[in-house]
Formats: C-alpha cells, structure tokens, sequence
C-alpha cells in the first residue's frame, strides 16, 4: 500500500515538473527567438537543456554510449527503437544535435503542444493515408537538405515488453532518397520506468541506456523492394544488437 501511494506521488511530481519546466522551455524559447530566423535551432536548444534538467531533477541515472559516433559536421537520420513516452525527453536532452521528430499527426492538433511542435520543426504524419504519408518523406528530406538532423522511431508505435518490434519499410526510404547517413540508437530501460500499459512510474527503475552505433550508408541508387527491405531489416538488426549489448 506504501509503496503504490510512493508510486502515485512520484507519478504526480514526474508529471508536473515535465510540464511546468516544458512550458518554462517554451516561453523561453520564443523570447531567445524572437528577430531571428533559425527559430528551430534556438527551440532545439532550449529543449535540449530544460530536458536534461528534467532528468537531473527525478533523479534519473542515464548512462550514455557511443556519443562520439555521432558525426559533428552532417546532418544525419537517427534510427532508435521505442519504449516510452519518455523516449522523446530522452532524446530532446541527449542527442547532441538539433533534429526533427516525425510524429502522428494527431498530436500536431493539441492545443500549444501543436503550435511548439510546428514550430520547433518536427514533422506530422498520417499513416491512414499513403499519398500523405509520401508528402511526409518529401518534407523530411527537405529537412535533411537543409542541414537539420532526423529522428526516427521505424516500430510505429511503444513497444509493450521492451522487445524490438518490427520496422516499417517506409524508413528505408527516406534515407535512400536523402542519401544521409544513419545513426543507429537503442534507448533501455524507459519502458521499466515509465511503461506503456498504466499510468504509474516505477521510481526504484531510475536507469536509463543511451547507446548510439557506427554510421550507415546505404546505396541510394536503389529504391526498388528488395532492396529497401534489405535495408530496412539491417537497420533493425543493428539497434537490436545495440539494445542487447
């Protein structure tokens, strides 16, 4: 009973500091940007550090691998399987990089969280409809060409026992058709703190892997089936062998 009532509060305070120091981030953000025309690189910032005060503050202990082979000097597309909710937190304070997010569209219609999510630059998509989706891929390239960073999750959805689940082939396409290279990412252990299936946060679970793999390049003179599936079950591959290390 104690410990469900511990649960319960420290549920009530993770919540209510993500959002107080989220609107915080906001706010300044759009006074640091105000006359400038890099508004997204200076919300990225500024997600980037309330983020990691967020996880200071719970007292989370995240442990981070193979940060120096992420490239400095290029624009590439980050690909992370995904547990949590708290995925995207972890990867606004962790990726030493501005990027876009490629989300479902719904959440773009939420009130305020729609207005910082298009203007921080991510990117809506909606799965129900392929010539939508397609105008997606369009707009993460443009992305990619002008020097912005992306960050993908190919299961389409958290994973419900921590296990990798299977990428969708629309991944593929986008790095072919963008010619970037690819940054394979496994985060471990959100889904134990923050799980998929109920609303409670499990406090003792306070660990957190951050583990980011070799560059990938792939032939982007290819588009045809095999070969995008051939891509598409590397990808998977290697942030399994990353989320198993």
């Amino acid at each position: 009973m104690m410990h469900t009532f511990y649960q319960i509060l420290f549920t009530l305070y993770s919540w209510a500091l993500f959002v107080v120091l989220w609107l915080l981030s906001i706010l300044t953000a759009v006074i640091l940007s105000i006359d400038t025309r890099e508004k997204e690189n200076v919300f990225n910032a500024i997600e980037r550090f309330f983020s990691r005060i967020s996880f200071k503050l719970l007292g989370m202990k995240v442990e981070i691998q193979g940060i120096e082979n992420i490239p400095r000097d290029e624009p590439v597309i980050f690909i992370s399987n995904h547990q949590s909710m708290m995925d995207i937190k972890l990867s606004l304070a962790f990726i030493p990089t501005n990027f876009s997010f490629i989300s479902k569209d719904t959440v773009f219609h939420v009130p305020i969280l729609g207005a910082y999510m298009t203007v921080s630059g991510h990117i809506p998509i909606q799965r129900t409809d392929d010539r939508k989706s397609y105008a997606t891929l369009l707009t993460a390239i443009k992305k990619l060409s002008s020097r912005k960073s992306l960050v993908v999750f190919p299961e389409g959805t958290r994973s419900e026992d921590g296990k990798l689940g299977e990428f969708k082939r629309g991944i593929s396409l986008i790095i072919l058709k963008s010619g970037r290279r690819v940054v394979p990412m496994a985060i471990y252990g959100s889904n134990q703190f923050m799980p998929k299936r109920g609303w409670l946060s499990n406090p003792e679970k306070r660990y957190v892997r951050i583990s980011f793999g070799k560059p990938l390049s792939f032939d982007g003179s290819r588009t045809d089936r095999e070969y995008t599936i051939q891509v598409t079950n590397i990808l998977q591959e290697e942030v399994s062998k990353l989320l198993h290390a």
